[in-house]
């Protein structure tokens, strides 16, 4: 059997329950029914469009299928349809996760949506638990993401369960324009020596090593194996960050432009970064999706940190902004090179197999863990 056939699976029929629906519309919609089913090869068509209706921006077939389209045994997207209509959505992406010293499947969760006329109706409990059903199956291990507040009592319901926040952090390059722009008073913004004494200062903490060298690089070739086995021991829970996540995670990516840096020591590689940017409306900011060194290894850190803001100079770039989790080094490296505390949102999980260590994954120090985990990057 194929795997579009093999993904292509029955379909569960689901009645509408009586006291969920709006009572103008029941005689008509009670002659219908909702069905439950996986992904089947041209749905993406109406998945877009649901994408745009309910997130309010645009996302294109060839978006929606690098993101998730099946790579797995078992389906990854999950559907309610209503006349054959995908009117509900229940996806992840299927991520390599280093347990300790053994490596497992797990599902990134990401892009709940419901068609507005059909809310309200259970279908996120309904699709969700049928998905979390065929993943414990197929051997994964659990699942991951971001729920937001509109999930409200289901999330818990579902099995999700708290591990610890994630954070914005953000450093404004150029206080001078952000304040011109706030006040209303451009002439402001043309005093660039604000700037240039809050770089300085913020920059105290990253001394340049002429012995690390930083290079732009275009597809993920084998230095970045070397570098993921170099860092793979420091923390017991990470997704695999080798060349393979790296190719399908930015350089295959039609949605953004990530650029790539790389640091040597001597041509040995020992870490890296990516970052993207964003123009609107005459302003260039800029977003550090990753950056993954060894663990103590500050000098590889700070020589791609000073050659990122080297290059976001030359942009004019107003701020540059990252994720990272509260307490841990990385958090605290970004704090102290200027970066200021935003919004948090927590990580939650839901444990599929047996023997997941719920506890220990709780602990923020065990996580290597970044927005590039999940689709806010």
């Amino acid at each position: 059997m194929g795997e579009r056939e093999h993904i292509a699976t029955a379909a569960m029929v689901l009645p509408f329950d009586a006291n969920d629906v709006n009572l103008p519309a029941v005689n008509s919609v009670l002659r219908d029914e909702i069905a439950i089913r996986s992904y089947r090869n041209g749905d993406e068509r109406a998945l877009t469009s649901l994408f745009e209706t309910v997130f309010g921006r645009r996302m294109s077939e060839r978006e929606w299928r690098w993101k998730l389209a099946p790579t797995f045994k078992v389906p990854n997207v999950w559907l309610a349809t209503h006349s054959d209509q995908p009117i509900f959505q229940y996806a992840a992406m299927r991520t390599r996760f280093k347990l300790d010293e053994r490596t497992h499947d797990v599902m990134v969760s990401v892009d709940t949506m419901t068609a507005p006329a059909f809310r309200r109706r259970g279908l996120l409990t309904e699709v969700a638990a049928r998905a979390y059903e065929a993943w414990r199956d197929a051997g994964v291990a659990f699942v991951i993401g971001l729920p937001n507040q509109q999930w409200g009592s289901r999330a818990r319901a579902l099995g999700w369960r708290e591990l610890f926040p994630l954070q914005w952090l953000a450093r404004p390059l150029r206080p001078e324009a952000m304040i011109a722009r706030r006040l209303g008073l451009p002439g402001i913004g043309s005093v660039r020596m604000v700037g240039a004494l809050w770089n300085r200062f913020a920059n105290r903490r990253l001394p340049p090593r002429s012995d690390v060298e930083v290079t732009q690089i275009e597809s993920a070739g084998a230095e970045f194996d070397v570098i993921w086995h170099r860092c793979r021991a420091d923390t017991p829970f990470s997704a695999v960050r080798d060349a393979e996540w790296i190719e399908r995670r930015f350089v295959s990516s039609p949605a953004r432009n990530y650029q790539m840096l790389v640091a040597r020591r001597r041509n040995v590689p020992t870490a890296w970064l990516t970052y993207s940017l964003n123009r609107n409306e005459g302003r260039t900011t800029a977003q550090l999706v990753e950056l993954f060194a060894p663990k103590g290894d500050t000098e590889s850190s700070a020589a791609l940190m000073l050659e990122l803001l080297r290059r976001l100079a030359e942009q004019d770039a107003d701020l540059i902004y990252t994720l990272a989790v509260p307490g841990t080094p990385l958090f605290a490296w970004f704090r102290s090179i200027g970066f200021i505390r935003g919004r948090s949102f927590g990580v939650q999980l839901v444990p599929l197999a047996t023997g997941v260590p719920l506890e220990r994954l709780r602990n923020p120090l065990a996580w290597r863990l970044t927005g590039a985990d999940f689709d806010v990057a």
